[in-house]
């Protein structure tokens, strides 16, 4: 399996420096959607104890136990509903959830998404400005309700 945990780390210090320079928000905000995407597959892996995707999950009193825990590709939201503690903690906390919207649709919740959007030309300083909050916000609630799964 990928090295998400590393990868995640890599491309949060690479959407931070790109935020630093002028006319590269779409690359910041593309690189970032994927440090957040890194980050809930590597957690995903501790928490059901597998090693490669498609193993059972070995999280014992857990809904998924035993069952095969397949690669999210690049869904956030599955991710994160696979972990179900973790994915309960998100659930009744709103503003995690607003945040992780702008994460996935960092233009709008109608628009492309953090994937897609590296086919956008660019993005307005506004736009960088609320996504860092929310990046922020995310990369902050993950790391504090890591020890609640």
């Amino acid at each position: 399996m990928e090295d998400f945990a590393s990868a995640g780390l890599e491309r949060k210090k690479d959407a931070e420096a790109l935020l630093k320079l002028k006319d590269h928000n779409i690359a910041a905000l593309h690189l970032g959607g994927i440090s957040i995407e890194c980050r809930l597959k590597s957690l995903l892996a501790v928490y059901h104890k597998i090693s490669e995707w498609d193993e059972k999950s070995r999280k014992k009193k857990d809904s998924m136990f035993n069952q095969p825990i397949k690669n999210p590709g690049h869904s956030i939201k599955i991710a994160l509903s696979h972990m179900p503690r973790l994915y309960k903690l998100a659930q009744s906390d709103r503003l995690f959830l607003d945040h992780l919207s702008r994460i996935i649709h960092p233009l709008g919740a109608t628009s492309v998404d953090y994937i897609n959007l590296r086919y956008v030309a660019q993005a307005s300083s506004v736009q960088r400005d609320e996504w860092k909050r929310s990046f922020d916000y995310v990369y902050g609630w993950l790391e504090k309700n890591e020890a609640n799964m």
